[in-house]
């Protein structure tokens, strides 16, 4: 797979915490993948030159020349991006990050062009008369693929009809003149023939091609026009001098799912300061009587150097799409979010959406957004934990020895509250059994396993946060459980089973509900009629003993068939 692709699929996959800290938080809302109204399809062309016109190879530049630096510059481009998972994306942003030096010898030097490329890479661009720039077909990336170098060249492309009638056409290699040509003045990098559609005749893009052979040149699926490079000097907001911060809780909807999870707020007087995924970066709202307001485009920084990132307030409008008959719902970004604020607690909520998105003004890149976002501050109580959702069942035993369930667990009661994941737990049933992790099958175990901490994972990475894995085969079904222990009472979910024969999913309604004097189990043994230490998973009659966190310890006798 090409290097950028890792970095692309980073944006398409989804986090376990919405307000994880970690600058390389991953987003869960893929971008859908972009058909250009009068395009419908875009096929890989091969371009074979005549082995005559070679270019001169060399290293790519990925170290920043000597020259007067001109950092923090905010990209603006259109352009199209292959994503090996998601297919041909629509990638146009205002939010790219680039650089530009200006060296010594009057030589221009571009950082992260196209953005759609790999980062780190810099772009030799000349001058010419007045401010015209010229960034002539140059090498700028290198791959080794097994031992297969992939040299990858930017170049200028054309769009190219293959049936403009079915709306199917590619770009491809400019013949003959490949120089790009772009305005510098004043600290601005720009495209000379501003907003002109990549499609219409005489029209060209930058583009970058690849070889194997330096003879043979395919396009790789990364194309951008209509630039425009300027220094950005907003800067994150961080808390001002003395503000303390507390714990809030927020649940938002996804995919039908609501979700929750806690991040830090800080009340300054009428000012809320808002931590949203970046650690240490806030956004800043304004207390407005019973509203709390947020403007759109506040600055939140730079993701994987690639992407400005920007909070913005979101509202889906729903309109009628007269190609497929049906409603849609079309983001809009809007000046500011507005939360209906409550002052005796402090809560605040809104219909409209919280958003992480790359770029100040287009919707197309999001890294993380809040829909119908509620926050309060938690108080925990008795509460029975949401049903888990089981997502898959892979029935692979066959094939590789084993099968595995994979599934969801919400850190939410069933009224959509949060909980505590540090308090939340598991179990899994086989057959309408209870599932045993034994120590003996499942790598760095110390123990045999009955409920499962929210969030564990062992060392095989056979137990993990959305699935299992188990080495035999069912009869009947697999199924799920969660449990949750907080303020002095155990709650557990009905049983999620998912049907081996006929692929339903159903739940058993098991009512059950203890006092924290049934203290939560740390360790659990089995033994067969002859006293031998075997696993929980053994058929026969076993002796299952069970040491809980209290110290008290039982012994029964159950028959697994």
């Amino acid at each position: 797979m090409r290097k950028f692709t890792h970095i692309m699929a980073a944006l398409f996959l989804g986090a376990t915490s919405v307000f994880a800290q970690n600058e390389q938080t991953n987003v869960p809302q893929p971008i859908a993948a972009f058909r250009p109204s009068q395009v419908t399809s875009l096929a890989q062309p091969t371009l074979t030159r005549d082995g005559m016109r070679m270019t001169r190879r060399r290293t790519p530049i990925t170290g920043q020349p000597e020259g007067k630096l001109i950092d923090n510059m905010l990209a603006s481009y259109g352009g199209y991006q292959r994503n090996w998972l998601y297919g041909l994306m629509d990638v146009s942003t205002d939010g790219g990050v680039s650089k530009i030096v200006e060296a010594e010898d009057g030589e221009l030097y571009i950082y992260n062009l196209p953005s759609t490329l790999d980062a780190d890479t810099w772009v030799r661009a000349q001058r010419t008369e007045g401010d015209t720039v010229v960034i002539k077909r140059q090498h700028i990336d290198q791959y080794d693929d097994n031992g297969t170098v992939y040299d990858y060249y930017l170049t200028r492309v054309v769009w190219q009809w293959t049936d403009k009638e079915a709306g199917e056409g590619v770009f491809v290699e400019a013949e003959g003149d490949t120089d790009m040509k772009l305005l510098y003045h004043d600290g601005v990098l720009e495209s000379i023939d501003e907003n002109k559609d990549p499609f219409q005749e005489g029209s060209y893009a930058l583009g970058a091609v690849y070889t194997t052979n330096g003879k043979t040149f395919t396009w790789e699926g990364a194309t951008v026009w209509n630039l425009r490079f300027e220094a950005l000097t907003d800067q994150p907001l961080s808390l001002p001098e003395g503000a303390k911060t507390e714990k809030i809780t927020v649940t938002f909807e996804s995919n039908g799912q609501t979700i929750a999870d806690q991040t830090d707020v800080a009340f300054v007087g009428n000012d809320v300061y808002l931590n949203f995924v970046f650690p240490g970066v806030y956004i800043k709202g304004t207390i407005d009587g019973d509203k709390l307001r947020f403007k759109s485009g506040q600055y939140m920084g730079i993701y994987y150097n690639r992407y400005h990132i920007f909070f913005v307030g979101q509202r889906y409008t729903t309109v009628h799409d007269e190609a497929t008959g049906q409603d849609v719902n079309v983001p809009e970004i809007i000046d500011e979010l507005v939360f209906d604020y409550n002052p005796a607690d402090r809560s605040f909520k809104t219909d409209d959406a919280l958003v992480l998105n790359v770029g100040r003004h287009t919707t197309r890149l999001q890294l993380q957004a809040l829909n119908a976002p509620s926050f309060y501050f938690f108080q925990e109580k008795p509460t029975t934990p949401a049903d888990p959702e089981i997502v898959n069942y892979s029935a692979t035993f066959d094939d590789y020895g084993y099968n595995a369930l994979q599934f969801s667990i919400s850190t939410t009661d069933v009224d959509g509250n949060y909980i505590v994941p540090e308090k939340l737990s598991w179990m899994a049933y086989i057959d309408d059994e209870p599932f045993i992790f034994s120590r003996d099958e499942y790598e760095g175990l110390t123990k045999d396993m009955e409920e499962i901490p929210y969030g564990f994972y062992n060392s095989g990475f056979d137990i993990y946060t959305s699935f299992f894995t188990f080495f035999f085969q069912p009869a009947k079904n697999v199924g799920m459980q969660t449990i949750y222990r907080g303020a002095g009472e155990e709650r557990r979910s009905n049983i999620v089973f998912y049907d081996i024969k006929t692929s339903q999913i159903y739940t058993i309604a098991t009512g059950i509900q203890k006092t924290e004097t049934d203290s939560p189990a740390v360790d659990v043994t089995y033994h067969d009629v002859a006293g031998r230490l075997t696993t929980g998973n053994a058929r026969g009659l076993l002796l299952k003993t069970v040491r809980r966190a209290d110290g008290s310890v039982t012994t029964q006798k159950i028959i697994k068939r």
